[in-house]
């Protein structure tokens, strides 16, 4: 009787009561350290259909220029699905591979992390059957041309996910993703690409699976009436919003929290990968909002990814060549 209770008490040791539901207890590693600190994506460069078509042109001066302001990390958004062809074997045009590889030497040269993703790869969103096959093999190419690269490289499987690469059928991509990947790149980190246009809403509905050197990411532009107002590329005409109340703040911190908890529970670092504010919004409710989010995220124990440096929610000016001292004191100071 006695070895048949100490038997079912060590059982009961080894479990959890959750919503009165006995469950085996779920062991994680430690959360490993994120890699990266502060980022800023190189946006409207390499994700435009060329280079320049939107008004910016990555340069080794700017990257340098990120570095002395403290920065650590760059997240550089490539179109590379324009530049693959759209049969077996999907090659990659070597004058877009070699465009990026300067980059990632440019980086690496000032001891910055690079973040390269697959960006705007619209025809994935709305047929994956077709084009997933294609996904694969473009991470093919990637991994075994980048095999060797130095750690600063981090990897980003697709960004913004929608329509129909639902959250599960972007689960699933991650994870086979994960392991063409690690074939060449045993140690690299990766980060998982998020569904549902990268939001807090397919963050939660995902379900990864632990895996060692992965980060998660999500894009915070909530809300979104007030941080896309007058975006050309929207459907928001409407312009005055205003955000700074304290029950703004309250709701955005609570979603912030919401991240963390999220964190813990995986056991992987997150990454807020985008955040920012259309660049026609009085510049002192952009930095009102900017400067909140990015103590949030910091206070939380998380990465951010500033949106972005030259673009239409810019924190510099390439045309006078000078930061916009409101943002960069938000993001910075």
């Amino acid at each position: 009787m006695r070895k048949w209770l100490l038997a079912m008490s060590l059982l009961l040791a080894s479990c959890v009561q959750v919503d009165d539901r006995t469950t085996e207890q779920v062991i994680r590693p430690p959360l490993q350290a994120s890699p990266i600190s502060r980022c800023m994506n190189l946006g409207s460069a390499l994700e435009a259909p060329y280079e320049g078509d939107w008004g910016y042109t990555v340069r080794r001066q700017d990257l340098a220029l990120l570095k002395s302001a403290g920065f650590d990390t760059i997240r550089l958004p490539v179109r590379w699905s324009a530049f693959a062809s759209k049969s077996p074997p999907y090659t990659i045009e070597p004058e877009l591979i070699a465009r990026v590889d300067e980059i990632v030497r440019w980086a690496d040269e000032l001891e910055l992390n690079i973040i390269v993703n697959v960006h705007h790869f619209s025809g994935l969103y709305r047929n994956p059957d077709e084009q997933e096959p294609r996904l694969e093999a473009i991470w093919d190419q990637l991994a075994t041309h980048y095999a060797g690269a130095p750690d600063t490289l981090i990897f980003e499987t697709i960004n913004e996910p929608h329509s129909a690469m639902t959250v599960a059928r972007t689960d699933a991509i991650n994870v086979r993703l994960l392991d063409r990947i690690r074939r060449d790149h045993p140690d690299r980190w990766v980060i998982f690409g998020t569904a549902d246009w990268g939001t807090l809403n397919g963050l939660r509905e995902s379900q990864p699976e632990y895996a060692r050197n992965v980060m998660l990411t999500y894009h915070e532009y909530d809300p979104f009436n007030f941080t896309h107002q007058g975006a050309h590329w929207t459907y928001l005409e409407e312009t005055g919003f205003r955000w700074g109340s304290r029950s703004d703040r309250k709701k955005m911190m609570s979603r912030l929290d919401e991240v963390q908890a999220i964190q813990s529970e995986t056991g992987m670092p997150i990454l807020v990968g985008e955040f920012g504010v259309f660049q026609e919004v009085p510049i002192k409710q952009r930095a009102r909002w900017t400067k909140s989010l990015r103590e949030g995220i910091e206070a939380r124990g998380m990465s951010w990814c500033y949106w972005d440096f030259a673009g239409e929610l810019k924190v510099y000016d390439v045309d006078t060549e000078t930061w916009l001292l409101e943002i960069k004191e938000a993001l910075l100071g």
